[in-house]
């Protein structure tokens, strides 16, 4: 289509060259071909100029999608892109605004609950043994680790989340925490790679990352008779970590919400299948902190494949 009209406008340009002249020449062909481009330059500067501000505000818009609430357009004029850039930067100031105010709210929550808590806690300790009081203080012991885990999400999100870093080595680590779940069905199998694994990262928050991501694995495949499978590699200035089993897997339209706070794939939320949904939002901002991420592929019946990658 394009080719066609460039050829009718070529047609068009030489016929009224013609009738202005003596006849046809390669002269008259390329003065004619001079004003097709120049005709065209001006088009192509003007439709560029036109249609720059949409191009930009494609961009904003890919940005706030992607988590950017900081975008922001610059005042130019008074235009309509330029209105509409206005209502854009209104709209992103008012998203942040609710994500700030819900983050702030959860905050304030986990904070407040730490103090009576604590003085259940206590009480609970002085009164006789019993099952109720067994069961009680697992409950509380379950809401400390989940506050827990909000505070130091919330943590790492601030400017003063600051992570103690340290020479680690990853397949050590590792290890360590696969003894920890020795006879745990269906068990654990390190696959290493011949290559190193040291990293500069936290020791405490790493470990962290582990255990959730073992829990998960062997919480969902435990009646698997394949064991849990876990390969470390080193390539190109990257570490990384697999983390593959072989349970009931995640549905893809569930797969991006899991590492959302208290989302969880089973919408139960017994204490058979356990967990607040914490686990995996924590694991993605240590996993942001250290510089590196964290990804999931899975499907329903062929298991889960999570990928962590540091920075060596």
């Amino acid at each position: 289509m394009k080719i066609s009209g460039f050829f009718f406008v070529l047609c068009l340009a030489l016929v009224i060259t013609l009738s202005t002249g003596d006849g046809f020449t390669w002269k008259h062909l390329l003065h004619a071909m001079g004003w097709i481009l120049l005709i065209f330059f001006i088009a192509f500067m003007g439709l560029r100029r036109m249609f720059g501000p949409m191009r930009y505000l494609m961009r904003g818009v890919h940005e706030l999608s992607n988590g950017n609430l900081d975008f922001r357009f610059p005042p130019k004029g008074r235009g309509e892109f330029d209105f509409l850039a206005y209502n854009f930067n209104h709209m992103a100031d008012r998203v942040r605004a609710m994500v700030q105010s819900k983050e702030q709210l959860l905050l304030d929550v986990s904070h407040e609950l730490r103090s009576p808590l604590t003085r259940l806690k206590v009480a609970l300790e002085l009164t006789p043994r019993n099952k109720l009081k067994t069961s009680m203080m697992r409950d509380i012991s379950e809401m400390e680790t989940m506050l827990t885990e909000i505070l130091e999400t919330e943590h790492l999100r601030r400017d003063h989340g600051k992570l103690a870093l340290e020479p680690l080595d990853l397949s050590s680590l590792m290890r360590a925490m696969i003894a920890k779940y020795k006879g745990r069905k269906p068990g654990i199998k390190l696959l290493e790679k011949p290559s190193g694994s040291l990293i500069q990262a936290d020791r405490t928050r790493v470990n962290t990352v582990f255990q959730n991501v073992l829990e998960n694995a062997l919480k969902y495949s435990e009646d698997q008779k394949k064991p849990v499978e876990v390969e470390i590699e080193s390539k190109d200035s990257q570490v990384s970590v697999l983390v593959r089993d072989h349970g009931v897997g995640i549905p893809a339209e569930e797969q991006e919400k899991v590492f959302e706070p208290f989302y969880r794939v089973d919408k139960s939320r017994t204490k058979e299948t356990g967990g607040y949904g914490l686990g995996l939002s924590l694991c993605r901002e240590i996993m942001k902190a250290h510089g590196g991420g964290i990804s999931l592929e899975s499907g329903p019946g062929r298991g889960t494949r999570i990928l962590l990658k540091f920075k060596s």
